[in-house]
């Protein structure tokens, strides 16, 4: 027994080098043939084995981005005229340096605004020319709160003047703590002006300028000239005369950023359009045909292909997310797609992640703006509040009326049900001031839900004209007499109309006895509105609103925006849209013609427009009028549809607007409405109306 134990410890070895050597040989075979398909499959065109680097890691050479406009100018005087000849620069000395995109299209709103906010924020606007801020964020934005760069890395220099262009967005995560540096033209002494070509050169070095003392790493830049002359030039000739002087400044712009080492060699330049001009006559644009969409992109710098030429579409939208994959900049709101195909290598950097504070915030305020609001705040109501519990006062009107205003987007029964159920409590009310108000909700209800209810509101309006009420409150006796109003135009009897304006009139003409809030004002301009809708032709009723809308109108921050506290933006909104529905502003937003005024503006006193523009004490009447006018036209009309959209990032997770208060949740009932894709007539964007944004 020992001796083959003995031999078993002289043997015991053996299995073991046996083993090493069975998993030794296995891998070095493997490794062997392993490298030998790595070299066969290696692909045809690797990414080079040293990438280049910028020092913040983004792997592209491109460290600056201009994107260049020469404004208005059709693809068929580019690039798709045959001979070239309006831009010799952009054709034989830029073109072979880089890639030129022959399908690009503004697919949007092909007017100046509109072209240049696209361009800027990777997102279709429609932000009107001179009208508010663009809704997204610019690239400006995106970059400095990545970035944490200061405003002197971002500038925009434009030869138009400031309707053309805003620098930073209306985006409550973003806006102007992060703007960049803006001039623009039209002003006097600085030389930028779109009227004459002397104009153009005058941006061209100003940009230099700001290359020299600034060094920013992204510009925006609009050469305006060319789009003017196409407006107002007695052939086209001079249209083409612009077109070549700014092919001169585009050339010289890129031979400047060649020259200055800062930018040599990491800058990457889009020219481009920002519209185009109708096919069959230059004179103008801003519809869908191929010379109004079809423009021109040729894209330049080191991480660029070179002569290379792209058919595949291109959009508007894209240019901002191309810019930011350049930069190696997350643009988390954009719509656009990276245009890879013009690029010598894609890494893939924008994603369009969310990477900091503001844009976690904006991507969560998006999440909650896209649910269905109007459902999401009228449910609430019916969480929170029970109808018994509602008072029959000016607050129960605007929640119960946001009701009917909801149901009739969302069709569910139980939201008009909670207004049926209020009128079951609220209908043996004995105070004339309650039952105007019960009358007023019953007029709102659709026309075969308020036919059983209609007996009782003719039963009110007959004892309010066999008994006069003597309001006491003026709110009181303008809710009486909007009742009467809107009885006689929904039982088309006349008997109530001349009555309730008489009512209106009577309360018009109570003193204020205090100061009113800005609540009570806003409550005020929520009845003057209704009012102006039943009696538009009455000159003392539309002046008291006009006046009442204007100082409101007057408070607000800006086009297109909202007023600091959210009750006071819903009831305002309110009042404003519910003369605007009913006709009231024709005056006031169609063209005048020969400087004539409205006749309630007419019957404004020195007085009364001073007190509305403290500002100017020694102006004349007739222009403070004016000012009147534009006002309501650029705040009431032009501005109105975005303040009105604005309202979507007031409502929580739990559908509340504001504080939640019946009064705030029926305001943004009433009032919010989605801004309408649509531009002068045309289904926005392009033919096809089933596309949106």
């Amino acid at each position: 027994m020992e001796r083959w134990e003995k031999k078993m410890d002289t043997i015991a070895p053996r299995p073991r080098r046996t083993a090493f050597l069975l998993l030794v040989i296995p891998l070095t075979l493997l490794l062997i043939f392993g490298c030998t398909v790595q070299v066969h499959d290696r692909p045809t065109n690797p990414i080079p084995p040293e990438v280049p680097s910028r020092k913040d890691g983004s792997g592209y050479k491109s460290e600056h981005v201009f994107i260049v406009v020469m404004d208005g100018v059709r693809y068929s005087e580019t690039f798709g005229d045959p001979t070239h000849r309006f831009i010799p620069h952009l054709y034989h000395d830029l073109r072979p340096q880089g890639t030129l995109f022959t399908h690009y299209h503004n697919r949007g709103v092909t007017v100046t605004r509109q072209g240049h906010s696209t361009l800027i924020s990777g997102t279709w606007q429609t932000v009107p020319n001179g009208g508010p801020r663009l809704t997204r964020p610019t690239l400006f934005e995106y970059y400095r709160d990545e970035k944490r760069a200061p405003s002197t890395k971002g500038w925009s220099v434009f030869a138009k003047g400031p309707y053309a262009f805003e620098p930073y967005s209306s985006h409550p995560a973003y806006g102007s703590r992060y703007a960049g540096r803006h001039v623009h033209g039209g002003r006097q002494g600085d030389g930028l002006t779109e009227n004459t070509p002397e104009g153009d050169v005058t941006v061209l070095n100003r940009v230099i300028e700001v290359m020299k003392t600034d060094q920013p790493d992204i510009v925006f830049i609009n050469f305006g000239h060319t789009d003017h002359v196409g407006h107002v030039a007695k052939n086209i000739g001079e249209y083409h005369a612009a077109i070549r002087n700014c092919d001169e400044q585009m050339w010289k712009l890129w031979n400047a950023i060649q020259s200055d080492h800062h930018y040599r060699n990491t800058t990457t330049v889009f020219f481009t359009n920002d519209h185009g001009r109708h096919t069959h006559d230059f004179h103008s644009h801003g519809d869908h045909c191929e010379g109004c969409e079809h423009i021109m992109l040729l894209v330049l710098g080191p991480d660029i292909k070179k002569g290379t030429v792209i058919e595949r579409e291109a959009l508007q939208i894209d240019v901002a997310t191309t810019a930011g994959e350049l930069m190696g900049l997350q643009t988390p709101l954009a719509t656009g797609r990276t245009l890879a195909e013009c690029l010598t290598y894609y890494l893939e950097l924008n994603r369009k992640e969310a990477r900091t504070e503001a844009a976690h915030r904006a991507l969560y305020l998006e999440q909650l703006a896209d649910r269905n609001l109007i459902k999401a705040a009228a449910d609430y109501v019916l969480a929170t509040t029970k109808p018994e519990g509602v008072a029959a006062n000016l607050i129960g009107e605007v929640l119960l009326r946001g009701m009917i205003h909801g149901q009739s987007e969302t069709k569910e029964p139980r939201h008009l049900q909670f207004v049926q159920r209020w009128i079951d409590v609220h209908k043996h009310a004995k105070a004339i001031e309650q039952k105007a108000i019960l009358g007023k909700v019953i007029l709102e209800l659709p026309s075969a839900v308020r036919k059983p209810y209609m007996d009782m509101a003719v039963q009110i309006g007959d004892r309010m004209l066999a008994s006069p009420p003597d309001f006491a409150d003026e709110n009181d006796a303008l809710i009486g007499g909007i009742f009467l109003g809107r009885l006689s135009e929904v039982t088309k009897r006349p008997r109530y109309e001349e009555p309730g304006l008489r009512m209106i009139k009577a309360s018009l003409r109570q003193p204020d006895p205090k100061r009113p809030t800005d609540i009570e004002k806003a409550y005020e301009l929520f009845l003057l509105g209704q009012a102006a809708a039943l009696f538009r032709d009455d000159i003392t009723v539309m002046k008291a609103y006009i006046l009442t809308a204007a100082k409101a109108l007057n408070r607000m921050k800006e086009d297109g925006a909202l007023w600091d506290d959210p009750l006071v933006s819903v009831l305002d909104l309110c009042g404003i849209e519910a003369s605007t529905r009913r006709g009231a502003m024709r005056e006031f937003t169609q063209r005048r013609e020969h400087d004539a005024l409205p006749a309630c503006v007419e019957a404004m006193t020195q007085q009364e427009m001073r007190a509305l523009f403290p500002d100017r004490p020694r102006a004349p009447l007739r222009n403070l009028q004016n000012q009147l006018v534009q006002l309501i036209w650029e705040r009431g009309k032009q501005g109105f549809p975005f303040s009105l959209d604005m309202l979507r990032y007031g409502v929580n997770e739990a559908g509340a607007y504001g504080n939640g208060s019946p009064a705030a949740q029926g305001g943004f009932l009433l009032s919010f409405k989605r801004l309408d894709w649509r531009y002068g007539g045309n289904t926005w964007p392009g033919p096809d109306s089933g596309k949106r944004p």
